[in-house]
């Protein structure tokens, strides 16, 4: 039987899903920070897993990064459920 994952799992989870397509996007923490209208570090601390994300949170960086939350969320949710 396939567990839920904890919080801080699916947080890091999504954090490193998060850098990986800032760094896909070619974009430097700065200009995804200028993007989203927080400053750099913020950025840092959210791929770091140090940020607790809000939903609205977790569409804006989406958005910035030019895709679905639907699309990107899942794969993250199967792989911590293995």
């Amino acid at each position: 039987m396939k567990t839920v994952p904890h919080d801080e799992e699916l947080k890091t989870a999504l954090a490193q899903q998060f850098k990986e397509l800032r760094l896909k996007n070619k974009l430097t923490q700065s200009q995804l920070a200028d993007r989203l209208g927080v400053e750099k570090g913020q950025v840092s601390k959210i791929e770091n897993g140090k940020f607790n994300l809000t939903l609205a949170t977790i569409t804006r960086i989406a958005a910035a990064l030019d895709v679905t939350v639907n699309f990107d969320l899942r794969p993250i949710v199967n792989n911590q459920m293995k």
